[in-house]
């Protein structure tokens, strides 16, 4: 797989993907409104709610390092008079390897290596971006070695940045991590934030999202009816269906499904795609549980399409809950692109381990 990481923060949850991080006066929340998303419900949103202490950051991460990656976000800027950073690339060991800046003075963003004030400029964009309203930013950021590199800018479908040479700001750790949204600075003053949509993120190992996201959307579709399987039990508030208990938005386990037996298996179905779509790049199982025993737990997010059932990786449980992402980048039924057809007449679950 090359799709590192898919959210839209559909869920109404800030702890679907990331980790927060906030100063005494930052907020990081997931929103409806303030503003209005760019598509589905939701939105994450970094706000500097006091001029003192106001850092709001969210950082996501890659899994491992990374030497080359491609971004794309939605960002909704309602900014400050002077240029800050509104996203930033940390490598493995958490230290700042480039930055992603926006100065509403000129509406220009910027690439710097490393981050400000003092990070060297790699790029300012040939075109201005708005504020208070949503664009489509993507960022390449590749590392061949300490002194070559490229940084790539695109602006809503134009590229604004093109640079080559040197791009990171260590001259030993070749990598990212970690990508950083929000505002790290706590000077920015109150009201201040930038919000973000349809996030994806790929790297280049793989045959498919090996390279530019392009713009997209990320498209939330919940359980609507039983599947082909329904073997966990009911726990907590029972809705009187298996299917009911894990469509809630947000996700709680006010009531859920559970089992201790491996190999038995929930599957449902799952509402159409209800927007007009030209093309699917990725189908993602998301799944919010914890271990609710003693004993070690493991489960496997599932999909069926047509007669192909297929198990992701099974992931071992913590005892808090948590989120679990697994994504399918091509039909498991044809081994070819998802069509609107083919997702809309999948299940989705998952398997005890």
């Amino acid at each position: 797989m090359t799709r590192l990481l898919t959210t839209g923060y559909e869920t109404g949850d800030v702890a679907e993907a990331g980790v927060s991080t906030t100063g005494t006066n930052g907020v990081v929340a997931v929103v409806n409104t303030n503003p209005t998303p760019r598509a589905g419900s939701y939105c994450l949103k970094c706000l500097a709610n006091g001029a003192t202490l106001a850092s709001a950051t969210k950082g996501l991460s890659f899994g491992g390092p990374k030497t080359d990656v491609w971004i794309r976000l939605a960002i909704y800027v309602h900014p400050p008079g002077s240029e800050f950073v509104i996203a930033a690339l940390a490598d493995s060991a958490s230290a700042n390897v480039a930055c992603l800046t926006y100065n509403s003075g000129d509406g220009l963003l910027r690439l710097r290596q490393g981050g400000l004030p003092s990070g060297t400029l790699l790029g300012a964009a040939s075109a201005a971006m708005t504020p208070d309203a949503w664009h489509v930013v993507e960022w390449r950021h590749q590392m061949t070695s300490a002194t070559v590199g490229v940084s790539e800018l695109w602006l809503d479908g134009t590229r604004v940045v093109n640079f080559s040479g040197d791009n990171s700001q260590s001259a030993t750790l070749l990598n990212v991590q970690t990508l950083v949204l929000g505002l790290p600075v706590a000077t920015l003053g109150a009201g201040i934030y930038v919000a973000y949509d349809d996030i994806a993120i790929n790297d280049t190992a793989g045959t498919v999202n090996n390279g530019r996201a392009g713009d997209g959307r990320v498209i939330l579709l919940m359980p609507s009816g039983a599947g082909s399987s329904t073997q966990l039990v009911r726990g907590g508030t029972d809705t009187g269906a298996n299917y009911s208990q894990v469509n809630e938005v947000p996700p709680s386990m006010t009531q859920y499904v559970a089992s201790a037996t491996p190999g038995e298996r929930d599957l449902y179905q799952m509402a159409d795609i209800g927007v007009a779509v030209t093309s699917i790049n990725v189908v993602e199982a998301l799944v919010y549980g914890q271990n609710g025993d003693a004993g070690p737990g493991q489960i496997a997010a599932t999909i069926k399409s047509g007669s192909t059932t297929s198990e992701a990786t099974a992931v071992t449980l913590g005892t808090a809950t948590g989120y679990i992402a697994s994504r399918w980048e091509t039909d498991p039924n044809t081994g070819l692109a998802w069509t609107v057809a083919g997702v809309n007449a999948a299940e989705a679950g998952v398997t005890i381990k």
